[in-house]
């Protein structure tokens, strides 16, 4: 198989294709959100907390001034830090450069998977497909507005394996670097095409591809040590349920009940192309044209290994797969392709074309409801995450401290010193600190009543915010969070009272007596 591409891939047509979608994506749904724009998940809006702190303290931090280890992305930190250097002045503005900064990654990311499967395949009309394979993926096109860094990982891990088939060892190795800083399941996909380069390459190509990740890994699990005592981030304390036990049964829930909702993995139909990649002989060409495919169910793997996808319908774990979905995708082009050369000329393109239209299919059928489900996330997130921030930012004086279970629009908007409860972002939160408790009292506490209650009555509500028609999760009892603090105290009382919380997870924390106002007519 030769690597060198006589005529320049075809990729403008599954471009054209990802821009129309995209834009079909954004304006079908628009009227389910006819507030402000912003993003269908609080944890983007951690990343923008993370994003400020980076730019106004030159580190990783949740709050002023304190390193921290919550952030899995670094990378997509220090991108939405330069975004907010140059979009800040305005939080719309911010969030539009994100939204179509993520756009424009994400037809990046079509070119270069056509560009891959081309190479692959020495076919540009096999690349072609790969490319409108990526366009038509529904839930991956939505993701490029989610303000996470899921498009970016899939970019990367792209452009990573792009170079593998290439040989260019040392160019693969910086992309897989920076894909785990996008996401650390990259590193899965690193131990991979380690893997393919001894076979193909030998020993020199294996270091050659290995440095990169390898010193890149050593920074960060430097920085954590340094900020937490911990060389792992506080989210793999705080969120990590692996286990190779319920690994098979996680694996089938991803296969039967979240992949299915991406064109062309529907009713399963899409998966008969990876039958293409079967060939008789070996070698380093068969083990390229299964490299994308390979790659994909690693890093799928990886991740079903440490977080168990508990609610599989929702956006909130979809998204922890969706990078995977562009290499898959690659593979199921390469295979449809090693299908039509079993056949005579005249059919030979037949297997590309029936995989394109169940794509098209799918993607006619869903993008009206993947539109309306994404524009109604982004309201539900700023009916009360974002409602709540405001109010906060609004009623607590400025430098006090507070609570949230939620621990991404509240800080962003509140702008308020925050410990997370759930211990993301403060792993102090994670084990019985006495001391942290004791020296961070809180003015008030935002609590998802879903996940947290108070043992005691010491505290009392002071504001609701609430959102009707909920689908972030399918959970509706998330779509409320209350805003409480301590009762009034009389004369002589401690400045401070301890309340205790169970739920989700126990916890402590000293809330200071009020300087809040008397709880307006939309208290709880």
């Amino acid at each position: 198989m030769g690597f060198a591409l006589k005529k320049p891939v075809f990729v403008v047509a599954p471009a054209a294709l990802s821009i129309f979608m995209l834009g079909a994506l954004w304006f079908i749904g628009r009227s389910a959100n006819p507030g402000p724009i912003g993003f269908r998940l609080d944890d983007a809006w951690i990343h923008l907390v993370y994003g400020r702190g980076l730019l106004e303290s030159g580190h990783l931090a949740y709050n002023d001034g304190v390193p921290s280890t919550g952030c899995t992305s670094p990378l997509w930190a220090i991108c939405l830090a330069t975004l907010h250097a140059a979009f800040g002045r305005s939080v719309d503005s911010l969030v539009r450069a994100i939204v179509l900064a993520g756009a424009l990654v994400h037809v990046v990311g079509v070119v270069v998977g056509a560009s891959l499967v081309a190479r692959v395949t020495g076919s540009r009309l096999a690349g072609a497909s790969a490319g409108g394979l990526i366009a038509l993926a529904t839930p991956w096109a939505a993701a490029a507005f989610s303000g996470m860094e899921i498009t970016l990982t899939g970019l990367l891990l792209l452009l990573a394996m792009r170079s593998v088939v290439g040989r260019a060892w040392g160019r693969a190795g910086v992309w897989l670097a920076l894909a785990g800083l996008a996401r650390p399941e990259a590193g899965a996909v690193a131990v991979l095409a380690a893997g393919v380069a001894a076979i193909a390459g030998g020993r020199a190509a294996t270091i050659r591809l290995l440095s990169p990740p390898i010193i890149a890994a050593g920074a960060l699990g430097g920085h954590h040590l340094w900020a937490s005592g911990s060389p792992l981030p506080a989210t793999f304390h705080a969120k990590s349920t692996t286990s190779l036990a319920a690994f098979p049964g996680r694996l089938a829930t991803a296969l039967t009940e979240m992949l299915p909702r991406v064109p062309p993995f529907t009713a399963g139909l899409g998966w008969l192309a990876a039958g293409g990649l079967i060939r008789r002989g070996g070698g380093a060409d068969a083990l390229f044209r299964a490299l994308p495919l390979l790659a994909g169910f690693v890093f799928l793997a990886a991740n079903l290994l440490v977080l168990d996808p508990a609610d599989p319908r929702a956006f909130y774990h979809l998204r922890y797969v969706l990078p995977s979905v562009p290499l898959l995708l690659c593979g199921l082009a390469i295979g449809a392709h090693g299908l039509g050369e079993r056949f005579a000329s005249r059919a030979a393109r037949a297997p590309a074309a029936t995989l394109v239209l169940l794509s098209l299919i799918g993607a006619a059928t869903t993008v009206a409801p993947v539109s309306r489900h994404y524009h109604n996330d982004v309201r539900n997130i700023n009916e009360v995450q974002r409602r709540v921030g405001e109010w906060l930012e609004a009623k607590v004086p400025a430098g006090r401290w507070i609570a949230a279970s939620d621990a991404g629009a509240i800080r962003y908007f509140s702008r308020l010193p925050t410990i997370d409860v759930v211990g993301l972002n403060t792993p102090e939160m994670l084990g019985p600190d006495e001391a942290f408790v004791r020296t961070h009292p809180v003015e008030a506490i935002a609590l998802m009543p879903a996940w947290f209650r108070a043992l005691d009555d010491e505290i009392v509500g002071v504001f609701r915010a609430q959102t009707s028609g909920y689908t972030v999760t399918s959970n509706p009892a998330m779509a409320t969070q209350l805003v409480a603090r301590a009762r009034s105290g009389k004369e002589g009382d401690s400045p401070t009272v301890r309340v205790r919380f169970v739920g989700f997870r126990s916890f402590e924390l000293d809330f200071l007596r009020p300087t809040l106002p008397t709880p307006p007519d939309d208290a709880p």
